[in-house]
């Protein structure tokens, strides 16, 4: 049983498919995650806290461009009833 999962971890065998269900659910979870990331490191910072220095204009691009792909994902986001 373990050479087997070596194997597979190897790619010496093809990946088992993933469930889309469980794919989805990964996903989910995996923004949620960033959203709450993008929001505490990034957002609260700036806009609770005084006295901070002005951000490189380099920094605040990489910043912009987080929200970016947040706010595409958002778009794209299909609600399942």
């Amino acid at each position: 049983m373990r050479l087997r999962r070596r194997r597979r971890a190897l790619g010496l065998r093809p990946p088992l498919r993933p469930r889309a269900r469980h794919r989805l659910r990964t996903v989910h979870r995996g923004a949620a995650a960033f959203a709450e990331g993008c929001v505490a490191g990034i957002r609260n910072p700036n806009s609770h806290e005084d006295g901070l220095p002005e951000l490189p204009e380099h920094e605040a691009l990489e910043q912009l461009a987080a929200f970016s792909v947040l706010a595409r994902w958002v778009d794209t986001a299909t609600i399942a009833f």
